[in-house]
């Protein structure tokens, strides 16, 4: 019979985010993406290590306007800026309105969706592409790296401790990077653009929780524990740029028929007229 493993308290010493002190970014309404700030399920496992869902992964509602971290791709993980061009090529871009787990956008193309404006609170067009997924197993010093860099842009209680972990022996750490542009028309205000990165989860294709490495039982919930990664201390944005993101999540090591997703609303929404009727699902390959 499976057994539920606890894989919130690895993740809540993991990422040792607290609700109170959570640094204010990337909200937007309340429809949209709702993982941030909530619990994350717990995985459905027959092996026995103790596991743990997060605390709190970043919250990302529009309402919030504080902004966080971001910064180039590199071989390993460095503090540069965040602001990596202005002149992004686009022409190919993929509209992520038809994606899906079959369809999916490939590793390093572009993908057209959208991010809420809150000057006008409209979603209005960006564009959006995963550079790499980097495991553990492939590069161990490229996620410590990573982990490093946050913890060195981060506050106090935003700090990761991976020694405090807890996870499967057959689960680990995993670090996402990705690329947006926001163009140059993007509404924004005198005092900067909301931090535009983007909510992503890991989804198993054909549905269904993340098989474990024996293939004898499934991980449910194990696609909801991304946490962002500072890549510098306290950036800004300005639309007619592409800027850099990075974020750490968990996967069964070598398993890779899952999909990265994230939802959205099409170009042009209110804020009012936000639902699950016109909210899309996209999905972006990890290999």
């Amino acid at each position: 019979m499976k057994k539920i493993l606890a894989l919130s308290l690895s993740m809540i010493m993991l990422f040792s985010v607290t609700a109170c002190g959570e640094k204010e970014a990337k909200k937007v309404p309340s429809e949209t993406q709702t993982k941030s700030s909530e619990e994350v399920k717990e995985p459905e496992t027959t092996s026995e290590p103790e596991t743990t869902p997060t605390e709190e992964s970043n919250s990302k509602d529009t309402s919030e306007e504080s902004q966080e971290n971001a910064t180039e791709e590199t071989t390993e993980p460095t503090e540069t800026t965040s602001e990596q061009t202005s002149d992004a090529d686009i022409s190919s871009a993929i509209d992520a309105e038809t994606t899906s787990e079959t369809n999916t956008v490939p590793l390093g193309q572009w993908t057209k969706t959208a991010r809420y404006a809150t000057q006008d609170k409209t979603y209005h067009t960006v564009y959006v592409r995963v550079t790499k997924v980097t495991t553990t197993s492939d590069d161990e010093e490229y996620v410590k790296s990573a982990v490093d860099l946050h913890n060195t842009n981060s506050y106090d209680f935003q700090q990761i401790d991976t020694s405090k972990t807890e996870l499967p022996s057959d689960v680990e750490l995993c670090v996402l990077d990705y690329e947006v542009f926001v163009p140059e028309e993007f509404p924004t205000s005198d005092s900067g653009l909301v931090e535009p990165s983007m909510d992503f989860s890991q989804s198993n294709i054909g549905g269904g929780g993340i098989p474990s490495a024996d293939g004898t039982s499934s991980y449910i919930g194990l696609g909801s524990n991304t946490k962002d990664l500072a890549m510098e201390k306290d950036p800004t944005y300005a639309p007619g740029n592409t800027y850099n993101f990075r974020s750490l999540f968990t996967m069964v090591k070598g398993y890779t028929d899952y999909v990265l997703e994230f939802t959205s609303y099409p170009d042009g929404t209110l804020s009012d007229d936000t639902s699950a009727d016109i909210m899309y699902h996209a999905y972006l390959a990890v290999k």
